[in-house]
């Protein structure tokens, strides 16, 4: 004769313990996202940063190579270029320089090549700007989220061409700023490294001369000031210092950031440097 048997199966979860689990799985993952967040941030300034002191060191690499700095936008034999250009070839990017003949009898301006003008350098990007997804302006101009500082690459109110040599900078390079992030689209405008000086707010430069404010912190696309550096995450704007090392600015005195950025001034640096 057979006995029945109680059932033993597993009992299913109600549906207030199912919201009660979903609940906390909730709280666990918002608790989460900030700190992910964080690191990803930490780790984008970090490469950041790095771009900014290969392009400082590599304008070492170019004075060691021709005793002077290189040139905001200027004329070299027969290639009419911007710094960024001047510099490729201490980026590892000497394949894309080599693509600008040199030597020949005709002046070429480098960005009339459209490879050189669409070449995208990851040096040149920053991973904290959110502002140009592809990392080109109109599907043709590459941007460079580090500007050059006008006043050492250049002689403001003067030239283009700074014609400068390391020791011609009197402050002293730990005290004088070489490049400052940007947003690579700003505004109305673009920050593109192979454009030239017949509309400068679309150069991958900054003129202290112009505009004498401090950079931006965090603006968005249509409050970006192109005349400006940006500061792209709550940590502040990262700066290369012409000695290569690099700091970060979050709020100074327009007075401070001039000081900072005119190299023979005589000026000494305040506190909030």
């Amino acid at each position: 004769m057979s006995t029945l048997r109680p059932h033993t199966g597993r009992r299913a979860f109600t549906l207030i313990e199912l919201l009660v689990v979903i609940a906390i799985i909730a709280i666990l993952i918002g608790l989460l996202l900030p700190a992910v967040q964080k690191v990803r941030e930490a780790a984008a300034r970090m490469s950041s940063t790095n771009n900014v002191k290969q392009l400082s060191l590599a304008c070492h690499s170019h004075h060691d190579a021709y005793n002077r700095l290189p040139p905001q936008w200027a004329t070299y034999g027969n290639v009419t270029a911007t710094l960024h250009f001047w510099i490729l070839p201490y980026v590892e990017q000497d394949n894309l320089y080599k693509l600008v003949p040199q030597g020949g009898a005709a002046n070429i301006y480098a960005h009339d090549n459209a490879t050189v003008r669409r070449g995208v350098i990851k040096t040149f990007i920053s991973p904290l700007d959110s502002s140009t997804p592809s990392s080109l302006v109109y599907n043709d101009w590459a941007i460079s989220n580090y500007a050059s500082n006008h006043a050492v690459f250049g002689q403001p109110n003067v030239s283009w061409d700074g014609k400068r040599t390391m020791t011609s900078i009197s402050d002293g390079t730990s005290n004088t700023v070489a490049f400052a992030e940007k947003m690579g689209t700003c505004g109305g405008n673009g920050s593109l490294w192979t454009h030239g000086d017949w509309n400068w707010p679309w150069m991958a430069v900054y003129a202290i001369n112009a505009d004498g404010n401090p950079p931006q912190m965090k603006p968005t696309v249509a409050n970006c000031i192109p005349t400006r550096p940006q500061a792209m995450s709550p940590g502040g704007c990262i700066v290369g210092l012409c000695d290569g090392s690099i700091r970060t600015v979050t709020s100074v005195s327009a007075t401070t950031w001039q000081n900072a950025n005119y190299p023979s001034d005589g000026n000494v640096l305040s506190t909030d440097w």
